[in-house]
């Protein structure tokens, strides 16, 4: 009975097997290590391929849908400049007029938008509200910042998204109804709801940052939780109170503009720090509207899109984690095939005597060539199996233990490919087990340790 192979049965494919597995019991620590160091290198070399590949998708076909929005700021060098107790700062916000010019200007161009709208002002606190402090805040007077807080609104859930102080969550109660033009509902942080013992349903007064005869009542419809910290929002580091982002009241654009806030003549802190956010089909069109509007730019502002940017900074932890995984697994991989052909020719090198008595008593090369193919097939390819079903299973574990702070998973495909490269090496790995006993020479057969061992033997 043959098994499709020329000159060898089922019987001597089992006996075979059989004389292999005794040999890799005659060695159980260097079976063990190929199989260890098989393992190691599968195991670790799936779950870098998923980091490599989830930090690819996510520099790439992710990017690609997130939302496009795009809005004209302060630069980085005009923030360092401001002074919170310094009114005139307000000279560097855009008015509704220029913006105006800045779309006309993007039409031009051809470039098409949609837009929303943020609005704010800092405003004076009350008995019924005070703003969080620190022994570092400055003690300079409302007359002079305007207030301890800032009312900060939105038109739409969208302008919310991009929130400069950062994206929040509701803990307690209901968020913004944009769409009630009558509702007098503010959102307050879970930090000046303790300071000030706040609930939801609580009535709080708050004052106009340059008339203090002038005030709002609002009910707290919520209490918010930051989830995000962008690079510029500050908090108890705040040199003015008002800038601490959890002395941030949230309102509706629409609540806003009623209690007549968003205002074209105000003076000094009165002047709304008007933000109007633009919206893109694609991502690629916020470079057209930033070259677009470039000319018409005033000094010390910037086009910058604040959904891609917080996008990145959501996938630093995991661009750093792949970029440490690639260059370990080069390494690994170097280091464990240089382990691996080691530990193939220490098993393989020292059985000149073992290959000559074999052949002297009638067994082919081919034979012995196949057993000590098994011997290194048998450890590589169970190490193999196991590292890539570790790796695989535990990838998105793995990666949270390395604070990748992003969901990676092992796909079928690469599964697939670390199994065809992971058996190919084991073969490569095998071969040269077969090339030894190959490469033996025949004529040593005749020298004088295999002659006596036979004569002795006969007799």
């Amino acid at each position: 009975m043959h098994c499709g192979v020329p000159e060898l049965d089922c019987g001597e494919y089992m006996f075979i097997f059989s004389q292999a597995w005794k040999q890799l019991g005659r060695h159980p620590w260097r079976s063990l290590l190929l199989l260890l160091v098989s393992l190691i290198v599968a195991m670790w070399s799936t779950f870098g391929g998923a980091v490599v590949h989830e930090n690819t998708k996510a520099r790439t076909e992710t990017l690609d849908k997130q939302s496009a929005t795009a809005v004209v700021r302060p630069s980085s060098s005009l923030l360092q400049t401001r002074q919170g107790d310094d009114s005139s700062w307000t000279d560097h916000y855009l008015s509704w007029s220029d913006y105006d010019k800045l779309a006309s200007a993007a039409q031009t161009k051809g470039v098409q938008y949609k837009y929303t709208v943020a609005e704010s002002i800092p405003v004076r606190q009350s008995a019924s509200i005070q703003a969080i402090t620190t022994d570092s805040t400055s003690k300079a007077s409302e007359d002079k910042t305007g207030g301890n807080l800032t009312l900060q609104s939105f038109y739409t859930s969208e302008a919310a998204q991009v929130n400069e102080y950062g994206t929040y969550k509701v803990i307690e109660g209901k968020g913004l109804d944009y769409s009630n033009s009558l509702a007098q509902n503010v959102l307050v942080s879970e930090e000046l709801a303790k300071k000030n013992n706040l609930k939801v349903g609580s009535t709080i007064k708050i004052g106009n940052p340059t008339d203090s005869e002038t005030t709002y009542e609002y009910t707290v419809c919520g209490i918010y939780r930051y989830t995000s910290n962008p690079d510029n929002a500050l908090g108890d580091d705040a040199k003015f109170a008002k800038d601490n982002r959890n002395n941030v009241l949230y309102t509706t654009y629409t609540t806003f503009a009623i209690n007549g806030l968003d205002t074209t003549d105000g003076k000094g802190w009165s002047v709304p720090d008007l933000n109007v956010v633009f919206t893109f089909e694609n991502r690629s069109d916020i470079d057209k509207f930033a070259a677009a509007l470039k000319a018409d730019l005033p000094k010390g502002m910037e086009v910058s899109s604040p959904t891609i940017k917080h996008y990145m900074q959501s996938i630093e932890a995991l661009n750093t984690l792949s970029e440490t995984t690639r260059i370990v697994m080069i390494v690994l991989w170097i280091c464990g095939a240089l382990a691996l052909i080691g530990l193939v020719l220490l098993a393989a090198l020292p059985r000149s005597n073992e290959i000559g008595m074999a052949l002297l008593v009638g067994v082919s090369k081919g034979r012995i060539a196949w057993q000590f193919m098994l011997e290194t097939l048998f450890p590589t390819l169970i190490g193999l199996a196991i590292g890539i079903t570790i790796g695989a299973t535990c990838a998105n574990p793995l990666a949270g233990a390395l604070n990748a702070q992003h969901s990676v998973h092992a796909t079928g495909g690469l599964i697939w490919q670390a199994i065809w490269i992971g058996a190919l090496a084991c073969i490569a790995l095998s071969a040269i087990a077969g090339i030894r006993v190959a490469a033996f020479r025949t004529m040593r057969m005749f020298q004088s340790p295999y002659i006596s061992d036979s004569a002795t033997s006969e007799e």
